[in-house]
């Protein structure tokens, strides 16, 4: 009887080890995923990681505190707002904190617990805005960090990238302190308030919840920026107690959960955070924002040279300009600051900013592939070259929308610009201007839809193709001011202060700051300059009529800690020696003491300095040669050695004279 052999077909002789690799591939993909959530651990499971560490920190012998009925009382007792001064940074955000919530007509004390010496001037004005003051020892813990596992260090890490405090133990430790609230047993009820927030409207509608009402991040756990509690010394000793034996927890995770198993939550627009703009539900939460929350984000009061790395994450405009405004309010009702304050009402940036944010686009994202033009024209002798400047960037398809600051409110626009604006059919927009000064080339613009701006002068040509060539290299670098004239600043070791440099006298070459001749930057830095910027500085350049790009370098500097990026072209035109701001004798003396006075308004220097530049693509050079003859061209690189010493101090010659 014959045999036959029957094979099988190709694809069932190969799917045994073709499920074999699918099942390996499986399991190291599990495997992979427990060792990454091991390092990575989500705040779900450290919190229940916390739940289990926190039985051993709590008596046993007491029962956990639980809520009262979760339902909105008819509360009519003795409520008091709380907040509090562990360091010296907290000043002046407390101080504007404060004069929002008494602005809101709240029927509520208001009392500042200062855990740290302050001086009785800052005691008189928070008193004099109506709050009360009490002393109190701040609650020492000794942070044992052997104790805290990686992947806690890990989160912390995260928390303390977003704000780059000048002391996070200290702030950690200030932070842990919120506890103290509970020790307020005059009040019935205290609702505390992080020092970093401020009040947008009445909420005195919170003293009606349930104590412990707090609002929940994610995962359920405990944001302690804002919370309504009853105040009670045994819980107060024993939060206290378990604070200190818990010493090496990171933050607050998962700490109050366990106290509290029943929390009333909170609606988000009492604790309004920056990063909500990216949610789903942002415009409503903003839209209805009754307490705006700055921690770990961008700071008002100090972002200009003390930005948070993800500062676009953190920007958020309407929650800038209007912690400026309660802070310039609460200024004038102390009396400070008279002469700033009228200024900043005949010629400040009140009416531009609130114009701009009532009347602003709105647009989901900004256009990234397309740039806008911002040309600062003023006097008359330009209406023969401003038209000629126009055209150019007209010729760019990579121009979204040219406009065109007007200066002199008394000179009207001349016909040959308004017949370009009619040809350009909605592309060239002339900026009327109620005022002269040149903090008008930085405002904020209404129709502006682009995420670049080019900054420019109405007397300067480069060719379009190394313009765009600028912007393309700004797309790969959108936090650097980029730009085609560089400068530099410098220590003069005579008078111990920064000066004005060229950056070709530095050995090797390098520079820090870039004019506004040509320059592009993130359109976010107009609102930044006018309206989130103290005054003092807009005023300071107002007064001087000069150095508006050199604090526009600062601030930029400041807040994204990136040096400029320079753009080699061969063919860049100045043609502003007849009339122009830098054709007088003592502009450049005036540019010398600029960097040192702005350094000093900034309080801090916050250029950085960087030696490339970007230009076209050009062969490089590469050299065929032997080894002995590579040494003996290195051997005469070192006979030229004081050539090439880098210079640690500058010279006479090195200060700019002329900037053209």
């Amino acid at each position: 009887m014959a045999i036959t052999y029957v094979r099988r077909p190709a694809w069932k002789r190969s799917i045994r080890p073709r499920l074999a690799l699918l099942v390996l591939c499986n399991v190291v993909t599990v495997l992979g995923f427990l060792a990454w959530r091991e390092q990575y651990v989500t705040q779900e499971s450290l919190l229940q990681m916390m739940d289990e560490r926190l039985k051993a920190v709590f008596s046993s012998d007491r029962e956990v505190s639980t809520a009262v009925e979760q339902v909105p009382s008819n509360f009519t007792g003795k409520a008091s707002f709380m907040s509090t001064i562990c360091m010296e940074d907290d000043f002046i955000p407390v101080r504007t904190l404060v004069h929002s919530l008494q602005e809101t007509k709240t029927n509520a004390d208001i009392v500042v617990v200062v855990m740290m010496p302050l001086a009785e001037q800052k005691r008189q004005q928070l008193t004099q805005l109506g709050a009360k003051l009490v002393d109190s020892e701040p609650i020492k813990v000794k942070i044992d960090e052997s104790q805290t596992s990686g992947a806690e260090k890990q989160l912390e890490k995260e928390v303390a990238d977003k704000d780059r405090s000048e002391d996070p133990k200290k702030r950690r430790m200030c932070r842990s302190n919120a506890i103290q609230a509970w020790r307020l047993t005059q009040w019935d009820r205290v609702l505390y308030m992080h020092p970093e927030m401020l009040a947008v409207e009445n909420i005195d509608d919170v003293f009606q919840e349930p104590p412990f009402t707090a609002t929940l991040e994610l995962g359920g756990v405990v944001d302690d920026s804002i919370m309504l509690l009853e105040p009670n010394m045994e819980i107060y000793s024993e939060l206290k107690r378990a604070m200190v034996k818990a010493a090496h927890l990171p933050h607050d995770i998962g700490f109050l959960n366990y106290f509290f198993k029943d929390i009333h939550p909170l609606n988000p627009v009492y604790n309004v955070k920056a990063k909500y703009q990216s949610l789903d539900y942002s415009r409503y939460v903003f839209g209805n924002a009754r307490v705006f929350n700055y921690e770990g984000t961008m700071k008002p009061w100090n972002f200009w040279y003390q930005g948070p790395r993800n500062w676009r994450h953190s920007f958020q405009e309407e929650m800038i300009y209007r912690w400026r405004k309660a802070d310039y309010s609460a200024r004038q009702k102390l009396g400070m600051d008279k002469e700033l304050l009228e200024w900043r009402q005949q010629r400040g940036s009140k009416d531009v900013c609130e114009d701009y944010l009532a009347h602003k686009l709105d647009i989901p994202e900004k256009i990234m592939d397309k740039y806008s033009v911002l040309l600062a024209t003023h006097s008359l002798r330009r209406q023969a070259t401003l038209p000629f400047v126009i055209r150019q960037f007209l010729m760019s398809p990579k121009v979204d929308k040219i406009f065109v600051i007007w200066h002199d409110k008394n000179q009207p626009v001349s016909k040959n610009i308004r017949d370009i604006v009619h040809e350009a059919q909605g592309t060239v927009i002339i900026l009327n201007q109620t005022v002269d000064s040149l903090n008008n080339r930085f405002n904020p613009v209404k129709e502006l839809r682009t995420a670049a701006v080019l900054i420019c002068d109405d007397d300067v040509w480069t060719p379009i193709d190394d313009i765009d060539m600028a912007f393309e290299s700004w797309q790969r670098q959108p936090d650097s001011l980029v730009g085609f004239a560089p400068r530099v600043d410098c220590y003069d070791p005579s008078s111990e202060t920064i000066k004005y440099c060229w950056p070709f006298r530095m050995k090797p070459p390098r520079y820090s700051i870039m004019l506004t001749k040509l320059m592009f930057m993130d359109s976010n830095f107009l609102f930044l300059w006018r309206c989130g910027l103290p005054d003092n500085i807009l005023k300071y350049v107002d007064d001087l009529v000069n150095c508006e790009d050199i604090a526009m370098n600062f601030l930029i500097s400041g807040v994204t800690n990136r040096a400029p990026l320079h753009i080699m072209s061969e063919e860049v035109y100045d043609f502003g020696l007849d009339g122009g701001i830098s054709s007088s004798p003592a502009h450049f003396k005036v540019r010398g003491q600029c960097v040192q006075q702005i350094s000093d308004l900034f309080g801090k220097n916050t250029l950085l300095s960087v030696q490339g530049s970007v230009h076209r693509y050009a062969e490089t050079d590469f050299k065929s040669t032997t080894w002995e003859e590579f040494l003996r061209v290195l051997k005469e690189k070192e006979a030229n050695n004081e050539q090439l010493e880098v210079l640690d101090v500058m010279s006479p010659d090195d200060v700019v004279q002329n900037d053209v």
